[in-house]
């Protein structure tokens, strides 16, 4: 009896052991396809339409039509760099005492003080829903100057900002007016202005863009020298130290419309500007807008294995004028199309083409590039083989793509 009770209880045993195993093995296999499903994850992007730059890099130096501006000692400036001045413009006053600095910056904020409150007064009559329109947009000029750190805008900013309050508070009879406090900023505004009375100043002897020393890179070069270097020979003059003009330059006059770039590169960058005439440069960090330009020359130096590029811009401002030798970019076309992340394509059946999600099913969608760089694909959209749309989700990353496949 003992004997047939230990072989049930065996067999028992035996049993449950096995059908423990079976669970465990049932587990595993229900959390294999729990982690197969769930753990397929995929990444996607919106197909976008955007624009990409062909841009080649350039180092050069910048030639302007100018002339120089004599002055030497301590000077204050009264024009803006880039600033379009005539003959006879003041540019600026020699300093004979440190504290006249002083003075002319008092000056200046009581003449810039003394003007916004003389518009404020001008605002009798006026519509208050205007009044109230105009200082709402002020406010949010300034909040955006803010917002932005755009500092260069910043003073313009509040000044007009406050020339709508004022007006504001006196079509309203907040305030009944300034004439007393402009009384006593004009006296103060005369006293200043009696002070630098008497120095000697630097004029402008011709019209033209003026720029100063300190702003721009004084080339001690010639619009000759450069024209005549070979590229080799402007090759070695970009890695040298630039000589620059003595301690006795003001500043310069820029009399032209026009400016040159006199560049060097290896000849297989120069390939790149056949048949290219116009053009777009930048200068990141100084000039960050593209401006428009043309290719005037290309001349190939095979024993050197350079070219020297030469573009002419007809644009002229204060950070133009600042340029002197410079890293800049050329830009010599611009796309525009679909942009699709690059990491997205594959290669089907020897077709290029990317996966698009819709719904939860993969479709491969054949693609036509127009342009691409390390990062990104800029599709034709109006490629009659181009088989990916606007704002479709392309699938950048995942496992088992196939045409039809389950996401």
């Amino acid at each position: 009896m003992d004997h047939r009770d230990r072989g049930r209880r065996a067999a028992v045993r035996a049993a449950l052991v096995m059908g423990g195993m079976l669970l465990a093995l049932a587990a595993v296999y229900i959390v294999l396809q729990l982690y197969a499903i769930l753990g397929r994850t995929y990444q996607t992007e919106t197909a976008i339409s955007a624009s990409m730059e062909d841009t080649v890099p350039l180092s050069g130096i910048a030639m302007f039509d100018a002339v120089p501006v004599q002055g030497s000692g301590s000077l204050g400036y009264l024009v803006e760099d880039g600033e379009r001045v005539t003959e006879g413009t003041v540019l600026a006053e020699i300093y004979t005492d440190p504290a006249q600095s002083t003075q002319r910056e008092e000056l200046d904020r009581l003449d810039r003080i003394i003007d916004l409150l003389t518009k404020s007064e001008n605002s009798v009559g006026s519509d208050l829903a205007l009044l109230t329109a105009q200082t709402r947009t002020a406010l949010l000029n300034l909040l955006d100057q803010l917002d932005t750190a755009s500092y260069t805008g910043m003073s313009d900013a509040i000044d007009e900002f406050l020339l709508a309050q004022n007006r504001l508070q006196i079509s309203t009879g907040q305030s009944s007016g300034f004439t007393a406090t402009l009384a006593d900023l004009q006296t103060q505004r005369d006293a200043a202005a009696a002070a630098l009375e008497g120095l000697q100043t630097i004029t402008a002897d011709r019209n033209g863009y003026f720029i100063s020393t300190a702003a721009a890179l004084p080339l001690d070069l010639t619009e000759d020298t450069l024209k005549s270097d070979t590229a080799a020979a402007l090759s070695e003059r970009l890695q040298q130290e630039i000589p620059t003009t003595g301690s006795d330059l003001a500043g310069r006059i820029v009399t032209g419309f026009s400016w040159r770039f006199y560049g060097v590169c290896d000849l297989d960058t120069a390939a790149r500007f056949d048949g290219v005439t116009s053009v777009k440069i930048r200068v990141p960090g100084k000039q960050d807008e593209a401006l428009d330009a043309t290719v005037t020359e290309v001349a190939a130096d095979e024993t050197a294995g350079l070219a020297k590029i030469t573009l002419e811009c007809r644009t002229i401002n204060a950070d133009v004028l600042r340029l002197g030798r410079e890293d800049a970019e050329i830009v010599l076309n611009t796309y525009e199309g679909i942009r699709v992340s690059k990491r997205a394509m594959h290669i089907v059946d020897g077709e290029r083409g990317v996966y698009v999600k819709y719904g939860s099913l993969q479709r491969f969608r054949r693609i036509v590039v127009l342009f691409e760089d390390e990062n990104y694909l800029l599709l034709d959209p109006e490629a009659e083989d181009n088989e990916v749309r606007l704002y479709d989700e392309i699938i950048v990353e995942g496992p088992n793509l196939q045409d039809g496949g389950l996401v």
